[in-house]
C-alpha cells in the first residue's frame, strides 16, 4: 500500500519539479541582460541596442504607457511635475515678441505649443524617447507640427560626423493606403548641403518643412528599464489573483453522516442559493459546517510585490509612495525624496526650455531677428509647492531692500505664478496697459527709468 502510495506521488513531484524548472529558467532568460536581444556584438561600436530593438522597446513602451497603471502614473507625474499647467515667456524686445506672438499664439500651433500640447509632447518624450517637430517656415505665420518617430526610417548625417545631422527620411502610408518618401533638412542644414545616405547616394530635401529632433534619455523610452519590471509585476499580480478567486471557491465546510444520498441532499440545499446576511446556520448531529480556513500569505506577498514594483521605482526615478502605497510614505520621507526629486524635474525642464530656445531662434533668425535682440525668458510652473504667505513675505521684505524690482514683468511673472495664476503673460499685459493709462504710475516709471539712466 505505501509501496503503491509512493509511486502515485512521485509523478506529481516530477511535476512540480518541472513548473519550479520553468519559471525560474524563464525568469533567469527575462532579466539576463547580457544575452542576446541586449547586448549584440555585431552591431556597430558603441551600439548596445540594435536599431530593431530600438523599435520594438518603443512600441512596447507606448502599450505600457497606455494600459499599464504604474507605467502611466510615472509619465503623468514627470509631465505634471514639469509641466503643471504650462510654459510661459516673455521678452522686453518689441521686434521679437512680434514673431514670437505669431508663432506662439497662432491657433494652428495651439496643439503643440498650448499647455495641452506642452503637455503630450512631453508625454511623446518620455514614452518614445525623442520627439520629431516639422517646421514650416514663413514670414507671415510659422507652422509646426510633430511626426511620428516610427515614420522617420534614416537619419542621414554627415560622413565624416555622425552628430552633425543632415537630413531624415521619412516614409509613410496615407489614408488612402499610397506609400509616401520624403527627405527633410535638419534645423542646422538650412542650406541644403547635400550629403551622402547610407547607400552612398547623394540626397537633398524634397519637402520644405525642416525637423528639429529632440532626444531625451539617450533616444530610448523613459521606462525601458522598467519593461521586464512591469511585465513580471503584472504576471506576478495575475497569480495573486488567481490564489485569492482559488481560495474564494469554497467557503464552508459540510461533515456529513451518512452516504452520498445525504451528501446529495445538504448540495440541494446549499448550493446556489442566496443567503442573507446575518442568517443562523441549523445543524443536527448529522451534518456539521464549520468555515474553510484559508491562509493567502498575503503579508508575504505584499513584501514580495513591493520588492518588484521597487525595481519600476527605481527605474523611473520616482519614490513609491507616488504609485498608490501611501503608507510607505511620511512628511520626514517626502522632504528627504524631494531634493532629488526637484533635481530630476528640474533638469528635464532644462532640456524643454534648451528646445524651445533652439525653436524660436530658428524662427527669429528666419524673419531677419538680429541674434542680439533674441533673449526671452522661460519660466516653468513651480515644481514644488509654494507657501504663499511665505512667499508673499519673502518678496514684501525684498522688495523694502530692492524697491525698483517691482517694476520687473520678470518678478511678476513668478509673483503671479505662485498664487497660481494660470496665465501671467496676459495678466501682466493688462497691468501694463492699466500703468501706461494712469499718468501717476507712468510718472514713477519715467523716474525710475532716469535714476537708471543716471547710475549708467
Amino acid at each position: 500500500m505505501a509501496k503503491q502510495k509512493a509511486e502515485t506521488l512521485e509523478p506529481i513531484g516530477d511535476e512540480i519539479e518541472g513548473i519550479i524548472k520553468e519559471a525560474a529558467q524563464s525568469v533567469e532568460d527575462q532579466f539576463k541582460i547580457e544575452d542576446k536581444g541586449w547586448i549584440n556584438l555585431s552591431a556597430g561600436v558603441g551600439e548596445v541596442i540594435t536599431a530593431s530593438e530600438k523599435i520594438a522597446n518603443l512600441k512596447l513602451s507606448r502599450l505600457y504607457a497606455a494600459k499599464d497603471p504604474l507605467a502611466k502614473q510615472a509619465i503623468r507625474l514627470w509631465t505634471d511635475y514639469t509641466f503643471g499647467t504650462g510654459m510661459t515667456w516673455q521678452t522686453q524686445e518689441e521686434g521679437t515678441k512680434a514673431v514670437l506672438e505669431s508663432f506662439w499664439d497662432a491657433r494652428d500651433n495651439r496643439k503643440i505649443l498650448g499647455a495641452a500640447g506642452q503637455r503630450k509632447s512631453s508625454n511623446k518624450l518620455l514614452v518614445d524617447g525623442m520627439v520629431y517637430f516639422a517646421i514650416f517656415l514663413g514670414t507671415d505665420t510659422t507652422t509646426i507640427r510633430r511626426i511620428d518617430p516610427l515614420e522617420i526610417t534614416e537619419i542621414i548625417t554627415d560622413p565624416d560626423d555622425k552628430d552633425n545631422e543632415k537630413f531624415y527620411r521619412r516614409q509613410w502610408t496615407d489614408r488612402q493606403g499610397k506609400p509616401n518618401t520624403a527627405i527633410y533638412r535638419s534645423t542646422t542644414n538650412l542650406k541644403d548641403e547635400a550629403t551622402l545616405d547610407s547607400l552612398g547616394v547623394s540626397v537633398q530635401k524634397t519637402e520644405d518643412a525642416v525637423i528639429y529632433r529632440l532626444e531625451y534619455n539617450d533616444g530610448n523610452p523613459l521606462l525601458l528599464p522598467a519593461l521586464d519590471w512591469i511585465k513580471q509585476y503584472r504576471r506576478f499580480l495575475a497569480s495573486r489573483i488567481a490564489v485569492m478567486l482559488a481560495l474564494a471557491r469554497f467557503s464552508w465546510d459540510v461533515k456529513v453522516d451518512g452516504g452520498q444520498a445525504a451528501v446529495d441532499v445538504i448540495k440541494a440545499k446549499l448550493h446556489d442559493k442566496e443567503v442573507a446576511a446575518g442568517s443562523t446556520s441549523v445543524t443536527n448531529k448529522g451534518a456539521t459546517m464549520v468555515p474553510i480556513k484559508t491562509d493567502s500569505s498575503a503579508s508575504g506577498a505584499y513584501q514580495d510585490g513591493r520588492m518588484i514594483r521597487l525595481q519600476i521605482c527605481a527605474a523611473v526615478g520616482i519614490p513609491e509612495q507616488y504609485f498608490g502605497d501611501i503608507s510607505t510614505g511620511n512628511l520626514a520621507t517626502a522632504k528627504t525624496v524631494e531634493l532629488p526629486l526637484m533635481k530630476m524635474f528640474q533638469s528635464y525642464q532644462k532640456v524643454w526650455s534648451d528646445a524651445y530656445q533652439d525653436i524660436d531662434e530658428l524662427i527669429l533668425e528666419y524673419n531677419g531677428v538680429k541674434p542680439d535682440a533674441w533673449y526671452v525668458d522661460r519660466d516653468f510652473p513651480a515644481i514644488a509647492p509654494e507657501d504663499i504667505a511665505a512667499a508673499a513675505t519673502a518678496l514684501t521684505q525684498i522688495l523694502q531692500v530692492m524697491p525698483d524690482l517691482a517694476y520687473s514683468d520678470d518678478v511678476k511673472q513668478i509673483a503671479l505664478m505662485t498664487l497660481g495664476i494660470d496665465d501671467p503673460d496676459e495678466v501682466i499685459k493688462a497691468l501694463n496697459k492699466v500703468a501706461e493709462s494712469n499718468p501717476s504710475i507712468r510718472l514713477t516709471r519715467a523716474l525710475k527709468d532716469f535714476r537708471e539712466a543716471i547710475k549708467t
